[in-house]
């Protein structure tokens, strides 16, 4: 039986890079392989054995959550608006505080996978975890754009250092997470002169020695940014329904 039955999705971004060509649909609304992106993270979801899903949308959030609430799940689902959209996603996630259960998973809205990933977070031979989070990280990442992604260093499942430019890095940060309420202290604690992301939330739980890595296992991934990453995403989820199939 899984252990992790709660997700939030982070859904609230205005996805500009992406929406070049396609200026009026939301970001969490644009297709790929035939499916939007927030069906995507919908189904994960479930696939996952969660029963409940926090959406936390801003732009066009009526447009979001119309969405999402037409698409046949049995996932109970919760939606909660961020006051301002264009502010990194570490307020996203703040405004959740308080909805959540002991364990959750945390996913981003733009992160295609080729498979069901999110059940590897509750690995019952994890180190640690419970009084912080846990990460899936991707060690051995294909075609993602390595200036733009999220690094991490690691000693053994303990992670050390997680941003962008990190030098000497070991593995990617793929946007799955399993966190506990403490993520919530976390961003309270980030400081005025940082931007308040996921990412700097994570990294107070890094100071605390509070945040492992999962690793991916070879799954292929892509982090819906560009149009180009959409077409990667195309490919895997294709790939992924014709294996389904055959």
């Amino acid at each position: 039986m899984p252990i992790t039955r709660q997700t939030v999705i982070l859904a609230a971004g205005m996805g500009s890079r992406l929406r070049e060509r396609e200026s009026s649909v939301p970001k969490p609304l644009i297709k790929v392989a035939g499916l939007p992106l927030i069906g995507h993270a919908l189904v994960h979801a479930e696939a996952s054995g969660c029963d409940q899903a926090i959406v936390v949308v801003g732009y066009a959030g009526a447009q979001v959550r119309a969405a999402a609430e037409s698409f046949a799940t049995s996932l109970a689902l919760r939606f909660v608006e961020t006051p301002d959209p264009t502010a990194p996603n570490g307020h996203s996630l703040a405004v959740v505080e308080g909805l959540t259960a002991p364990h959750f998973f945390l996913q981003m809205v733009d992160h295609v996978f080729d498979q069901v990933v999110l059940p590897l977070l509750d690995d019952e031979h994890a180190a640690g975890g419970d009084a912080g989070g846990r990460l899936l990280v991707d060690s051995t990442p294909e075609d993602l754009d390595l200036e733009d992604a999220t690094r991490v260093r690691l000693e053994g499942r303990r992670i050390t250092a997680i941003g962008k430019g990190i030098e000497p890095w070991d593995a990617i940060d793929t946007g799955c997470f399993r966190l506990t309420p403490a993520v919530f202290d976390a961003l309270r604690n980030v400081s005025g002169g940082e931007s308040k992301t996921v990412s700097s939330a994570m990294r107070k739980l890094v100071a605390r020695g509070a945040l492992e890595a999962v690793e991916l296992g070879g799954a292929r991934w892509a982090d819906v940014d560009t149009p180009a990453d959409r077409a990667l995403a195309d490919r895997i989820r294709s790939r992924m329904v014709s294996a389904a199939r055959s």
